[in-house]
């Protein structure tokens, strides 16, 4: 528990508060649309909350998870993480109620699909992918999300220097790297390697 009341017993998230609030400022200042491919307990869903929509504080924040866990969250009880989740986000939300969080339980091929197929392309400002960590789950990820982002808007990919094991399948740096090669003609890296996470500015459709 901390002190303003949310409860998260892992952190994943806090050594990128301040090259995130950095990252806002300059590229993205008051966003108005955001979307974040695996939320967990929320730590980076209540950092968007808080600080993802100034000055003004509304605009909406699509939040994608199966709250089932990947490989890496053998053992842990996500029925529990989930609830966690949920609590933090209303927390957050008292805070910040022009803040629309539009929780998405279920695949990211499925539900960035759907956000296409509603009509959501070209239009998010800031996309987190931390969802799946296997290659070929990563670059579907990628991908739609390229089609969904506005451009300008920054595609932000984490672990990608994370090592499960020594399967290169396993780990998101081969799709990250695979994507990057695809799209560079349409991508401008804005900060990357060695940081933990890359950031990729969409140029072009």
């Amino acid at each position: 528990m901390t002190n303003d009341g949310y409860e998260f017993t892992v952190d994943w998230f806090s050594h990128v508060e301040a090259l995130w609030k950095g990252l806002f400022q300059q590229l993205i200042p008051g966003a108005r649309k955001i979307l974040e491919i695996g939320s967990f307990e929320g730590r980076s869903t209540v950092w968007l909350i808080e600080h993802g929509f100034l000055p003004q504080k509304a605009g909406e924040l699509h939040c994608i998870d199966t709250w089932e866990g990947g490989i890496e969250h053998r053992g842990v009880p996500m029925d529990t993480v989930q609830s966690r989740f949920d609590r933090n986000v209303e927390i957050a939300r008292r805070q910040s109620p022009g803040v629309e969080v539009r929780k998405i339980k279920g695949t990211s091929l499925a539900a960035l699909a759907n956000l296409l197929a509603q009509g959501h392309q070209n239009s998010f400002d800031f996309i987190y992918i931390d969802g799946s960590h296997q290659a070929a789950d990563v670059l579907g990820d990628l991908v739609l999300s390229f089609a969904l982002c506005r451009i300008g808007g920054i595609i932000a990919c984490d672990d990608y220097l994370w090592n499960f094991g020594q399967n290169p399948l396993l780990i998101p740096k081969l799709a990250i790297d695979s994507f990057v090669n695809c799209f560079s003609a349409k991508l401008l890296p804005v900060m990357g390697p060695p940081l933990q996470q890359l950031f990729l500015s969409k140029r072009a459709e």
